[in-house]
């Protein structure tokens, strides 16, 4: 064997044994072996798959002209362009996430394509949404805005302006309105520090300027009142929401929306356009196949005439809603 070989298996037994060794400590404190048992063999199902490349990326991402663009990078990672403010969700461009949760397609955007940022959006603290590799290859010259309790999870990445939000907190400066709106998931990072404090550690954002309004729902699950709260909160013109993952549905009910769940989120919300977000990146849930997810919204849009209104985007595509 080759000395490049040697190494590359001597990565896939490191991403195997971290695997393992995570699969541990979820049966220790979960005591949920069977269920946990199912992810693990998902996972490394994809130790050693490829990753497929992405059929366009724009170049020049942010444009000089624009009221609302769009651009999905992929999983809850999305560049959206207000006028002259430019706002990134989630960031993830990393081949994986955790050292082991292998991405199924490479990020839609090279973020070196980004020449600025003006904010930054975490929603919580869990490793395929705070990605500290991803974060280190984004401009830093904007704020980075993270849920209330981060920050001791926040290594010094050289953004400038760094601020906590909890529920209902609001930022405004420049024209830029933007507050933490309470959604429904749960916090932690490395399994022993789980919390499920409404008011610590995720939250979703209302994003306001220049008569433009966007809700990120980052990872949420439904709530019968929640979002009908928000909904008479703003006027949203588009809903960011998760539609994955969705089995086993039992289980992730109770922290992720399915794609039914989502359109009844947009519908609460009261929102103009919705774009669907967290899926077919990475394997995180026991779905058949990676666009099982799409295919289940695609049937419930052309049940409700949706078509306008809920538009599904490719890996790179970027749309403009407002010209």
């Amino acid at each position: 064997m080759t000395r490049t070989g040697h190494r590359n298996k001597a990565v896939h037994q490191r991403r195997a044994l971290t695997l393992l060794f995570y699969c541990a400590v979820g049966v220790i404190l979960t005591g949920c072996s069977p269920l946990v048992s199912r992810f693990a063999a998902r996972m490394l199902e994809r130790v050693d798959a490829p990753i497929e490349p992405v059929k366009h990326r724009v170049a020049h991402p942010i444009r000089p002209d624009v009221g609302l663009s769009v651009l999905w990078v992929g999983h809850a990672t999305v560049l959206i362009q207000i006028h002259d403010k430019v706002f990134i969700t989630d960031p993830v461009f990393t081949k994986t996430i955790g050292m082991f949760a292998r991405r199924a397609t490479e990020p839609g955007l090279d973020p070196s394509s980004l020449t600025r940022l003006d904010y930054t959006l975490i929603s919580h603290i869990h490793m395929d949404h705070f990605s500290y590799g991803s974060l280190a290859l984004l401009p830093k010259s904007g704020k980075l805005l993270i849920p209330f309790g981060a920050t001791a999870y926040t290594p010094e990445f050289g953004f400038g302006r760094t601020q906590e939000m909890k529920p209902w907190d609001v930022l405004e400066e420049d024209g830029v309105r933007i507050t933490a709106v309470p959604v429904r998931h749960f916090s932690g990072r490395y399994g022993f520090d789980v919390s499920w404090y409404p008011d610590r550690g995720y939250t979703g954002y209302v994003i306001q300027y220049n008569g433009v309004t966007i809700f990120f729902g980052g990872d949420t699950a439904y709530d019968p009142q929640l979002f009908k709260e928000i909904g008479r909160k703003f006027q949203i013109d588009l809903a960011l929401l998760p539609i994955a993952p969705i089995e086993p549905r039992s289980f992730m009910k109770r922290v992720h929306a399915d794609p039914s769940d989502a359109v009844q989120i947009f519908e609460d919300l009261r929102a103009t356009f919705m774009i669907p977000i967290h899926y077919k990146t990475f394997f995180q849930g026991l779905e058949p196949d990676p666009l099982y997810p799409q295919r289940l919204l695609e049937k419930i849009v052309e049940e409700k005439g949706y078509q306008d209104r809920i538009k599904i985007l490719d890996f790179g595509e970027q749309r403009i809603l407002i010209p």
